[in-house]
Formats: C-alpha cells, sequence, structure tokens
C-alpha cells in the first residue's frame, strides 16, 4: 500500500479470491481508494516498506 503522500510504500498481507491474467479480487487487506504497487516484491527481499522518491 502506497501511503497517502506517496512517498512510500508498506507491505501488507493481502486475502485474494478470483483471478485471471488481468484482474485480481481483492477479499481482505485493503481499503477502498487504496493504490498499490502490482510489480514482483522479490527484488526487495524482507523490506517492509520501499522509500519512493
Amino acid at each position: 500500500m502506497v501511503n497517502p503522500d506517496g512517498n512510500e510504500a508498506l507491505k501488507r498481507d493481502i486475502r485474494i479470491g478470483k483471478q485471471n491474467s488481468r484482474y485480481y479480487e481483492v477479499l481482505e487487506g485493503l481499503e477502498n481508494g487504496e493504490k498499490v504497487i502490482t510489480s514482483n516484491y522479490d527484488s526487495f527481499g524482507d523490506a517492509d516498506n520501499i522509500v519512493l522518491k
């Protein structure tokens, strides 16, 4: 989830429901209107947050 200031992203557990090649149904862990990063998180290792510039 990207914070409201847009300068940091926080790792958060979510629960996914139905999915296809373009869409994921998020059942838990996000609120309406929150911004997220959808790229692969592997390159960030065990980091719980990412500073965005």
